[in-house]
C-alpha cells in the first residue's frame, strides 16, 4: 500500500502555493541583507531580520543526498535533500530517476499537480 500525503494550505503557505500554482517556487529573501531562506522562514537565518518577503528560485539545484525507496511494481520512490541554485535547502522528490542520483547531481524543478490538494515541487535530472 502507498501513502499519499494531500498537502493543504493555510495562510502561512498560501503565497507560496499560489507561486506554485503559477509554475514558480518561491523561497523567503531578506531585504535587510539579501539572503535566501527557506519558504517557511520566518526570520533571516543570515542576520535574523523579520524583513522577509517572498522571491522566485531559478529552478534548479544540486542533489545533497538521496535515497531510493523500492516500491510496487519494481519503481522506486526517491527523495532528496536538495540545494537550491539561491542557498537553501529543502526535501523533494526526484522523479525519472532508476536510482538516487549521487551527491552534486544537477536537478530541474518541476511542479506535481495531484488531483486533491496543493500543487508541490519536484524535480527531474535533466537530460
Amino acid at each position: 500500500m502507498t501513502a499519499h500525503i494531500i498537502a493543504r494550505r493555510d495562510a502561512a503557505s498560501a503565497a507560496w502555493f499560489d507561486g506554485l500554482t503559477e509554475g514558480l517556487l518561491l523561497i523567503r529573501r531578506c531585504d535587510a541583507c539579501g539572503h535566501h531562506c527557506r519558504p517557511d522562514a520566518e526570520a533571516c537565518t543570515a542576520c535574523e531580520s523579520r524583513d522577509l518577503r517572498w522571491a522566485e528560485t531559478m529552478g534548479t539545484a544540486r542533489v545533497v543526498a538521496a535515497v531510493s525507496t523500492p516500491g510496487e511494481a519494481g519503481t522506486a520512490t526517491i527523495q532528496a535533500l536538495v540545494e537550491l541554485a539561491e542557498g537553501p535547502w529543502m526535501h523533494a522528490p526526484v522523479l525519472g530517476a532508476s536510482s538516487a542520483p549521487p551527491p552534486g547531481t544537477a536537478l530541474v524543478l518541476t511542479i506535481l499537480r495531484p488531483d486533491h490538494g496543493e500543487p508541490f515541487p519536484a524535480f527531474t535530472v535533466p537530460a
